[in-house]
C-alpha cells in the first residue's frame, strides 16, 4: 500500500481500548501484525507519563504518536512535537486563568500536579454542574481565551482554543497524508465529543457514558458515526469490520 491507503486509528484509552483484556490484546495482535498499514494513536486525557504507566500495566503496544492532556500535548515517541505546543500557545494566558479560577471558584480542585502540563489546567468539580456555566461566563467577559472541557461528572479541564482531541487528529491527518474516510476515531466520554466533531470515521464503544450518547442522538451522522455494539476494544474491532477497513487489513 502506498501512504495514502494508510488506515490512522485513533483511540482513546480508558474504557475505550482498555476495559476488557482480552478484546484488547486481540485487537493489539491483529494491528501487530499489520503496523506498515495502520497508523496507531493514543488518544487520552491523562498526562504522557501516565499514559506511559498504563501502557505497561495493560500490555498496549506502543502507538505512532500520543495525544495526551485531552489534546494539549502530542509525542512520537518520547518527542513532544514543539510545533503543536506553539500553535496551541497563541493567546494563552494560563497564569491569569489560574487566578481567576483560586479567587472565585473554590468549587474547582486541583488535580494532581502530574495531570498539569504548561497547556492544560485540570481539576475535580466538587460543587453542581451549573460551575461550569458560569465558568465559561466567567472566562468569556474577562476575554480569558480557552475551552472547558467537562467529563465523567467531575473532570474539568482547561484549554487553550486551539488545543484538543480533535483539533490534534486534524493536525495528525495533515501531516501524515491520510484522508477522513480512512480514519477511524473511538471514545467513549465526553472528552471524545471534540473527535467526533471532526468529518472522520468515528465509533462510540457501547460502554459509553451518557453525555456522549446524548450527543450522539442529538448530533452523531449516521454515514460516518456508528454506536457498537460491543463494549471497549471488541467495539473498535466491531466499527473497524463496519467501516470495511478491517478486511484491508
Amino acid at each position: 500500500m502506498n501512504e495514502i491507503e494508510r488506515i490512522l486509528l485513533v483511540t482513546d484509552l480508558d474504557n475505550t481500548l482498555v476495559g476488557d483484556d482480552h478484546a484488547t490484546q486481540k485487537l493489539n495482535q491483529l494491528l501487530s501484525q499489520h503496523r506498515q498499514h495502520c497508523l496507531l494513536v493514543y488518544a487520552t486525557g491523562r498526562s504522557y507519563g501516565s499514559a506511559q504507566q498504563l501502557k505497561l500495566e495493560r500490555e498496549l503496544i506502543e502507538p505512532n504518536y500520543w495525544v495526551t492532556g485531552v489534546g494539549s500535548e502530542i509525542y512520537s515517541g518520547k518527542s513532544l512535537d514543539l510545533e503543536w505546543a506553539r500553535h496551541i500557545g497563541a493567546d494563552w494566558q494560563r497564569e491569569a486563568i489560574a487566578k481567576l479560577i483560586g479567587d472565585r471558584f473554590p468549587e474547582l480542585k486541583q488535580q494532581s500536579p502530574k495531570e498539569q502540563n504548561p497547556w492544560k489546567m485540570s481539576f475535580h468539580l466538587l460543587g453542581a454542574a451549573s460551575t461550569i456555566t458560569k465558568l465559561i461566563a466567567n472566562l468569556q467577559s474577562t476575554n480569558l481565551k480557552a475551552q472547558v472541557v467537562f467529563s465523567s461528572n467531575i473532570d474539568v479541564d482547561i484549554l487553550p482554543v486551539n488545543a484538543h482531541k480533535g483539533y490534534a487528529v486534524q493536525y495528525l491527518q495533515q501531516r501524515l497524508g491520510i484522508t477522513n474516510a480512512r480514519t477511524l476515531v473511538c471514545g467513549d466520554s465526553g472528552n471524545d465529543i471534540s473527535m467526533f466533531q471532526q468529518p472522520a470515521l468515528g465509533v462510540i464503544v457501547n460502554n459509553a457514558q451518557l453525555e456522549l450518547i446524548e450527543w450522539y442522538a442529538a448530533h452523531a451522522d449516521e454515514e460516518r458515526h456508528y454506536f457498537a455494539k460491543n463494549a471497549y476494544a471488541a467495539g473498535i474491532l466491531e466499527a473497524l469490520q463496519k467501516f470495511n477497513l478491517i478486511d484491508e487489513l
